[in-house]
Formats: C-alpha cells, structure tokens, sequence
C-alpha cells in the first residue's frame, strides 16, 4: 500500500496518527499496541509477530540492521516512534556488551536521527536501574545516573541519543505485567510459585516502585497526546521490596504465602551487580500530566482483573486454564 493510500484510509477509518512500537511482542509492546490500536493506525515490529489485532500491522525485521531500519521508517514516517525494544537479560547484556550497544544505542541513534526529516515524537523506554542505588529514598529525575552494569550503561546512553531530537521521551520504569510470550514475567514467576506452591525466595533487600503495563500503556498515550517532552520518571506509587511484592499478589490473588521466604541479593550468585535501590519519584511527569501515578496494589488488581475477564487469554491467543493456571491451556 503506497504511502497516499494510507492516509486516505486512516482518514476513512478515524485513526488519528501513524505509531511505530518497536519491541512489540514484549510484555509493554504487546499493551501499548492494545491501547493505542483503536485510535491510531499501529505499525508493530519484531523478530516475530506478537498479538494480532484489528488495527495493528507486523512489519518483522531485525531493528539491529541500521539500513533496514532507516529504510523501514523513511517508508512508514511515523508521527510517532514508542521504542520499547531492550535486550532485558541484565547478565546476558553483561556476556554479550555489543548486543545491548546495538539496540540500545545504535537503534535509538538511527530512530531519532531518521525521525528528525519529518519532527516525528519519540517515547524512549528506559529504566530505573540507571542510579547505583546509594541514595536514602526514591530519585528524582536530577539524581546523577551512576549505571552499575551494562544493561544500565547502554540505555543510558540510549537517552542520550533519544534527546537528540526535539520532540523526545524518556520514561524511566521498572514494569510488572502478563506476558503474552510463554517465556514467563516476573510477575507470572511469582504468580505461578504461588499457585504451585512452589519455594519463593524473594529478595527483601531490593526496593523499587514498579508499574502495571497496561497503566504504563495509557501514560505513553498521554505523553504524546499532551506533547509532553524530555526526561521522566513514570513508576508506580509504591515503594516495596520484591518479597513485598510477592505478598501483595498472594494478598490480592487470595492465594497462601506460606511457601515465599525472604533473601537478600547477594546471596543470589547474580552476574551483573544490582542496585538495591531503584525505586523513582514520579513526581515531575505527575505533575505534568495532571494525574497520580497508581499504587502497586492497583496494578496487581487490574492484572487478576484481565485474567478474569478473558483479556489474558485474548493477549496470549489461547484459552488458559481456570485458577490462575495461565501455563496451562484450558
């Protein structure tokens, strides 16, 4: 389809804009292509498809050939780039530096520099592993990043490339969420011990404030609706540690938390060092957008919500199994 007869249908149809989601098979991909797929006309990439749905168009390729990308944006010309693609094995990133360099990087280069011949907006995700942890408290957006690892190194640097261009976005998270891959979120790893009652060692001395998703979802749809440019921190409300976590999902779950047990993470054998504080003030993006951000507690119950609701089994394209058993088919 030639780029004029795209937007005679967009306009026929009402979509209001053109949006690129790179990563789009990923956990946040897949709820950002869900939220924004009924207003705008959606361009997902990957190295495979994800989710299909009305409104969404895979275009797979491999992000990390610099030409294909070009080529790929200068065809599609965006008004909107959410790039969600990341290489999230933090001691995979430590093993394979140039791995997390080319993605993290170097795609963000080539998006930002392709996007500024047309002032197309970039919503770059990054995360709240960029501060070494030292710091008493949650940090502000004017805390120095001290990166402990490569992961954190290399998407720091993807900020930087980001905010080359005019209409950018970093959003600083740590998000939680329904995989549609079987390859299980932290989250589902946590949900599944539960149920299976399975040991749980959880790490009591690591303190962050995640965020739903799919509430991360209808932040980056805000950002952009409201023009919103430059560097943020969009994380949850609460403040907890891992084992807290676990605990509020048993709560919320109505299921027993007799098998999880709290660790510390230095007892884990981990490969790349982890901040034991990664936990972001939101407060700025807050305030520019006119909304809180939403407490831990509200995202665990709008995820039992989906799963009840049948949005989980839409997402992952299969039935899952009743009582939570969503590793199972029904």
């Amino acid at each position: 389809m030639q780029s004029d007869d795209r937007v005679a249908l967009r306009a026929t149809e009402g979509l209001v804009g053109r949006v690129v989601v790179t990563g789009a098979a990923g956990m946040l991909g897949t709820a950002v292509i869900d939220r924004l797929a009924d207003q705008h006309e959606v361009i997902a990439t990957d190295l495979a498809a994800g989710y299909r749905r009305k409104g969404v168009r895979w275009s797979l390729f491999d992000l990390c050939d610099r030409d294909a990308l070009s080529r790929f944006l200068l065809a599609e010309r965006p008004d909107l780039v959410v790039h969600t693609a990341a290489l999230v094995d933090v001691d995979l990133c430590e093993q394979n530096p140039s791995a997390a360099e080319r993605l993290h990087v170097d795609t963000t280069d080539v998006i930002s520099r392709t996007l500024a011949g047309w002032n197309g907006s970039l919503i770059y995700i990054s995360t709240d592993s960029v501060f070494d942890g030292s710091k008493d408290g949650p940090y502000d957006e004017g805390d120095h990043p001290a990166p402990p690892n490569t992961y954190a190194r290399t998407k720091l640097r993807g900020e930087a490339a980001c905010l080359t261009l005019r209409r950018a976005t970093v959003l600083r998270t740590n998000i939680f969420g329904w995989s549609r891959a079987e390859r299980m979120s932290f989250a589902e790893w946590v949900l599944r011990g539960l149920v299976e009652r399975s040991a749980l060692g959880m790490f009591s001395d690591v303190q962050y404030t995640p965020i739903y998703v799919t509430q991360l979802a209808e932040i980056i749809e805000s950002v952009w609706q409201q023009g919103v440019h430059g560097l943020y921190h969009a994380a949850g409300l609460t403040c907890l540690s891992k084992y807290e976590f676990a605990m509020l999902v048993a709560s919320v779950f109505r299921l027993s938390a007799d098998n999880v047990t709290a660790r510390s993470v230095d007892d884990a054998g981990l490969t790349a060092n982890r901040p034991k504080n990664m936990a972001l003030r939101s407060a700025r993006l807050s305030s520019a957008l006119g909304r809180a951000m939403p407490p831990a507690i509200d995202g665990i119950q709008l995820m039992r919500r989906q799963y009840d609701d049948g949005w989980v089994a839409r997402v992952k394209g299969r039935a899952v199994a009743p009582g939570y058993r969503f590793w199972e088919v029904a």
